[in-house]
C-alpha cells in the first residue's frame, strides 16, 4: 500500500469518527483509531495520524472546526458596538445562583485543558465550576479554591478527572492535601480514569514510557499500565461526567431555580 493510500485511509477513518462525535482533539482521534486496530499504539503512528489530519483539513475532507486545540486558543478582549449592545449582552448573561439551593458545593477538576470543551458543554447548564489544572496546580489557584470552599458546610465535593498514571493519581492526592493545608477538607472523588474503565472498555495504554519517579509505587499498587484520559471514548467520557453530576447534585432543586 502506498504512503498516500495509507494517509487517505487515516483521513477517511478520522472523518467517520468525527461525523459521530465532534469536535475532538487529535489525541482522542488517535486513540479511537488505535481501539479500532487501524493504527499501532506508537509514537510514529501518532505522528502519522497528526500528518493525516493536517492533510485532511487542508484538502477540505475534514472541516477545520471538527478538531479542537484548546491549548492554542486566542484570548480575545471583549468589546461591544455601543452601550446598547453591551446592555443586551448583560441581559443574556444573567442567571440566578443555583448553589443557594444546593446542599453542598460541587466542582470539577480536570487534569487536561485539551478536553475542557467537552466538560464545559456538559457542566455549563448545571452551573458547575470547571477547574483545569494542566498538571499540578499552582499554590495561588489552590488558595483561591480553599477560600471558596471555606464558606461551605458541609464540605464541598471535588469530582476529579485525570490520567491513570503515576502523575495523574498523585495530582489528585496533592490537590486534596494542599487544599487541606488552608484548613478546609473537601471530599475528593476520582471519577476517571478508573481501573474499571480500562478493563470494561479495553482502553489502549499510553504509548509514551513514563520516567516519573513515582512509577515504582504506582506499578506496585496498580500494575504496569498507564492510560490517558483522552483514550476514553468520548460518549463514555460524557456519560461519566453527567453521571457524576446526577449523583452529587440535587436535580430537583436545580429545576426550581
Amino acid at each position: 500500500m502506498t504512503r498516500q493510500r495509507k494517509t487517505q485511509l487515516l483521513i477517511d477513518a478520522a472523518h467517520l469518527a468525527l461525523t459521530q462525535h465532534r469536535p475532538q482533539t487529535v489525541r482522542q482521534i488517535f486513540y479511537h483509531l488505535v481501539a479500532t486496530h487501524l493504527v499501532a499504539n506508537t509514537r510514529n503512528r501518532y505522528k502519522a495520524v497528526c500528518r493525516a489530519l493536517v492533510a485532511g483539513r487542508k484538502d477540505g475532507t475534514i472541516p477545520w472546526h471538527w478538531i479542537e486545540d484548546r491549548l492554542r486558543r486566542p484570548r480575545k478582549v471583549p468589546m461591544w458596538h455601543d452601550v446598547a449592545h453591551y446592555a443586551t449582552s448583560c441581559k443574556t448573561w444573567y442567571r440566578r445562583n443555583v448553589w443557594t439551593d444546593q446542599p453542598r458545593l460541587v466542582e470539577v477538576w480536570l487534569e487536561k485543558d485539551a478536553l475542557s470543551g467537552i466538560f464545559e458543554d456538559i457542566l455549563e447548564p448545571f452551573g458547575v465550576t470547571l477547574n483545569v489544572g494542566r498538571g499540578y496546580d499552582g499554590w495561588s489557584s489552590i488558595h483561591e479554591a480553599a477560600a471558596r470552599y471555606a464558606r461551605w458546610q458541609p464540605a464541598p465535593t471535588i469530582l476529579y478527572f485525570g490520567d491513570f498514571d503515576p502523575s495523574g493519581r498523585d495530582m489528585a492526592r496533592s490537590l486534596e492535601e494542599r487544599i487541606s493545608f488552608f484548613g478546609t477538607s473537601p471530599n475528593l472523588k476520582i471519577c476517571a480514569i478508573l481501573r474499571s474503565h480500562i478493563e470494561d472498555f479495553n482502553l489502549p495504554p499510553d504509548f509514551t514510557k513514563s520516567t516519573d519517579s513515582r512509577q515504582p509505587a504506582f506499578v506496585l499498587e496498580h500494575g504496569d499500565i498507564s492510560v490517558e484520559l483522552d483514550a476514553l471514548p468520548i460518549e463514555i467520557l460524557r456519560g461519566c461526567i453527567r453521571g457524576a453530576i446526577d449523583t452529587h447534585l440535587d436535580l430537583d432543586a436545580l429545576q426550581e431555580t
